[in-house]
């Protein structure tokens, strides 16, 4: 049966001097996610994280560990990477690779929806957004095919992606201003 009691006042004031890692850490596992992700794992991320705190707060011992900010997020870590495990985990505990599951659903959508989303832009932008887009040439090479500095280049293919987003339905941070 587990512990159910009450967290003492000194165990108390350690999760709240230490529950800023919380949110700091669930950033951390969300920084290179899609926007989508960010927004429906967050709450779920910092969940497990305080209650991993709290946890970990019943367990520290001072004498043993004197750095409890590493202890704490250690926990909170660990806590965090196993429900992101949980949340992968195919229903039957078998993983089945992209290939084999390509063969048994297959493919019903050949609809190219990037090249029709290139389509819908001005002639001049077509010819730029096929090849960062789809022939997936480097910023360098667009840049020397089209004779624009990287800089131009670069800002280019944003806002191409931006608008081919929107164009999808897709939406993106907005694109950052050079001053």
């Amino acid at each position: 049966m587990r512990n159910k009691s009450k967290l003492s006042k000194r165990k108390q004031d350690l999760v709240l001097e230490y529950q800023g890692l919380v949110t700091t850490l669930a950033g951390y596992f969300l920084q290179h996610r899609p926007g989508w992700q960010r927004a429906n794992l967050r709450e779920d991320l910092e969940g497990e994280g305080y209650l991993a705190l709290c946890k970990a707060a019943r367990t520290y011992d001072p004498s043993r560990l004197p750095y409890p900010k590493a202890y704490f997020a250690r926990a909170i870590l660990n806590a965090m990477y196993k429900w992101i495990k949980r949340g992968n985990r195919e229903p039957e505990g078998e993983r089945v690779p992209l290939d084999m599951a390509v063969e048994r659903v297959g493919v019903e959508d050949e609809f190219d929806h990037i090249a029709h989303a290139i389509e819908m832009l001005s002639p001049q932008n077509q010819e730029f957004a096929e090849g960062r887009f789809q022939d997936g040439m480097t910023l360098r090479a667009l840049s020397e095919e089209h004779g624009l500095p990287i800089k131009r280049a670069s800002r280019k293919a944003r806002v191409l992606a931006h608008a081919l987003a929107e164009l999808l339905g897709i939406r993106l941070p907005e694109p950052a201003r050079d001053s």
